[in-house]
């Protein structure tokens, strides 16, 4: 099962993936569920770097490696994008720009 992490204010696009069956988290809550998301969603590009600093194993994952396509954390701007494109881009882990 994908665990994605949200930031805080897509509680719409929570809702839609939580009903196509992913397991989603708000990012500020991840150090307390002791998680690591395969994607990030967030719609302010700031929040990347402010999310990341808050739980250093969160930080240390999100190094995407080239040699294995699943593994990393999927960065994802929503700014913009549909729910379906969203989920798209989580099934075929294509990234999205930072800014």
């Amino acid at each position: 099962m994908k665990i994605i992490a949200l930031e805080r204010g897509l509680d719409n696009l929570k809702a839609y993936l939580d009903s196509k069956g992913y397991y989603t988290v708000f990012a500020d809550d991840i150090s307390t569920a002791g998680i690591l998301p395969s994607a990030f969603i967030y719609k302010d590009p700031n929040a990347v770097n402010q999310q990341l600093n808050i739980d250093s194993s969160f930080k240390n994952n999100t190094l995407l490696s080239t040699a294995e396509p699943d593994s990393g954390i999927l960065l994802i701007y929503a700014k913009g994008i549909s729910p379906e494109q969203i989920v798209y881009m989580i099934e075929n882990r294509l990234y999205s720009p930072l800014f």
